[in-house]
Parts: C-alpha cells; structure tokens; sequence
C-alpha cells in the first residue's frame, strides 16, 4: 500500500512539472524585428528595396513585455502593443494604429494627403 502511495505521489509530481511552465506568451509569433517588404498606393504594389529608402528609416520591433520601438522616417519612439493573433494595436506617442496580421506578414495602413499607402512587414529571420 505505501509503495503504490508513493508511486501515485512520483507519478503527480512528474505530471506537474511536466505541465508547470506550459503557459504560452501569445505575443510569440510577432516578437523580433520586422522590416518593411512593399508598398502599395493607388493600385501599385512597389517592393520597398525600390523606394531607395535605407532599411534603418523604418520598421518594427516587438519585445516580449507588449514593449515595442517603431522606426518612422528614421525617428525611433518607444512604443506598446497588443497581439490578438489577428491584428496589433499599437500605441504611438498617443496616436492608434491598427496593423493586421495574417500568414507571417503584418499590413500597415496610412493616409496621408487623402492618399491610402499600405505597407507590408515581414519578420526578419
């Protein structure tokens, strides 16, 4: 009878470290540095190496903490987001954005002059 208490009791304690530390951080898929792939307006979908704008002028980079710096013409602000698996919410010295994300790529859309400009972001390995 003791030794199949204790068995009982071993076979708990692996069962819970085995499940202990199992949470998963759904900000997972979206954490690294992101850079702009293309840009479309106006119908016209243009590969962002031929803007002839420097990588390092603007991009993403999502941190584990829902902590981010966004990279817009070259000025970097420390930032926040929220991943819902679908979209990130990202918050930008005070102004929204809603970026939408499906398949690995994260879509950014910006008006500016009435003009719609959406730019695609792939993660960078």
């Amino acid at each position: 009878m003791k030794v199949k208490v204790m068995c009982l009791v071993l076979c708990a304690m692996v069962f819970a470290s085995i499940f202990c530390g199992c949470g998963s951080n759904k900000n997972t898929e979206i954490i690294g540095k992101w850079v702009p792939t293309t840009a479309k307006t106006n119908g016209e979908t243009i590969s962002y190496s031929e803007l002839g704008v420097d990588e390092d002028q603007f991009g993403l980079e999502f941190k584990d903490s829902s902590n981010c710096t966004v990279t817009l013409a070259g000025i970097s602000c420390d930032s926040t987001y929220t991943f819902n698996g679908t979209s990130v919410d990202l918050s930008v010295n005070g102004t929204a954005y809603k970026l939408s994300y499906d398949s690995g790529v994260l879509t950014m859309v910006l008006d500016y002059d009435n003009d719609r400009i959406e730019f695609s972001f792939s993660k960078q390995r």
